[in-house]
């Protein structure tokens, strides 16, 4: 048994300590004691207990760039967002992102991965630079060149949003149940009144942005009305076509928002016009939480279709780890939730 003073002479010497130390401590052969730490071989169980004894004392920990190389694994998860190429982690659909991170880096640790935010370009050098098991990508886009590329070099991947191209039908996904969300977020503003319910989408070639886009007109259809869609140019400000929206002849009383962003843009419009929230004007955005920080803070508090973000991201490490282990996941759909609040509360 090695004793603390050893263990803290080792420390001293600032030398990382190695599976032959242990061996050295315990008088074994540093076979023995690899299959020890690592479960392999026919080991006595006293004999296990006692190499893994010696092995926390001395503070030994397995080396990764070694272990890598026997196992084929980095330990490392990249994440990306699939339309965000030029500027990552910058868009206004910042506050899902983050959200999404946050779920997503938990669990990785809670799993011993670590997780990294890779570029959105392919092309990039960091692609190579940064070892990686398998790739997380968010909102995969039309001809996207992340899901080629993972299936170019044989990446394992899955997908936060359904991947827009055919033939990655065997790559697993993790989505927001939009269909029953959109349905109940649009039923809730024509029970609250509204005659007509338009649309504020965005330019994002993302699966999210057409589902929603999709469900909308599907829910006009339903309910035989016509559909009012706005859309603002990517390097518009969304002001701008929240005006458009709602100077146009028959324009809506009630618009639901892509985005945050897209809410706040329609109640800057409104006030610009002369519209009262929410007697001339009703207003739903979409929320990455109903538990989101901030909404006390609106000046008009708005009524939300949020998702799930954290438990998105936290879904999508488990699905990737278990593709990394040889398992055949299926896809995961996750609730969303309506908060109603004051922008849409008529009487």
């Amino acid at each position: 048994m090695t004793s603390r003073k050893t263990t803290r002479a080792k420390s001293a010497a600032g030398r990382r300590v190695g599976i032959r130390d242990v061996a050295e401590a315990t008088g074994l052969s540093i076979t023995t004691v690899s299959h020890a730490l690592s479960d392999k071989g026919q080991i006595a169980p006293a004999t296990r207990e006692r190499v893994r004894r010696a092995a926390e004392e001395l503070g030994y920990r397995p080396d990764p760039v070694a272990r890598g190389l026997v196992s084929g694994r980095t330990g490392i998860l990249g994440l990306v967002v699939g339309h965000m190429s030029d500027v990552p982690w910058a868009s206004t659909y910042r506050p899902y992102y983050a959200a999404f991170s946050a779920g997503a880096t938990m669990t990785a640790v809670e799993r011993d991965y670590a997780l990294v935010a890779v570029p959105g370009d392919p092309a990039s050098g960091l692609w190579t630079r940064v070892p990686m098991d398998g790739l997380i990508i968010i909102d995969p886009v039309r001809e996207d060149p992340l899901l080629a590329d993972c299936a170019r070099r044989g990446m394992p991947v899955v997908t936060d949003g359904r991947p827009i191209d055919p033939g990655y039908d065997a790559v697993p996904t993790v989505e927001s149940d939009l269909d029953h969300g959109m349905a109940e977020i649009l039923g809730h503003l024509r029970e609250a009144g509204a005659a007509r319910v338009g649309l504020l989408s965005g330019p994002e070639p993302d699966a999210y942005t057409q589902d929603c886009e999709r469900l909308y007109r599907q829910w006009c259809a339903e309910t035989g009305q016509t559909p009012v869609v706005e859309t603002p140019t990517a390097s518009e400000d969304p002001v701008d076509a929240a005006l458009r929206l709602l100077s146009a002849p028959g324009r809506p009383d009630a618009v639901h928002g892509l985005n945050e962003t897209y809410g706040q843009a329609l109640i800057v419009a409104a006030r610009r016009l002369g519209l009262a929230i929410p007697g001339d004007l009703m207003i739903s955005v979409m929320r990455e939480s109903d538990h989101s920080a901030g909404a006390a803070d609106w000046e008009i508090p708005l009524t939300a279709l949020s998702l799930d973000a954290r438990r998105l991201g936290a879904e999508c490490v488990t699905t990737l780890i278990d593709v990394l282990d040889g398992k055949e996941p299926g896809d995961v759909v996750v609730p969303c939730t309506v908060v109603v609040r004051e922008s849409t509360r008529r009487g």
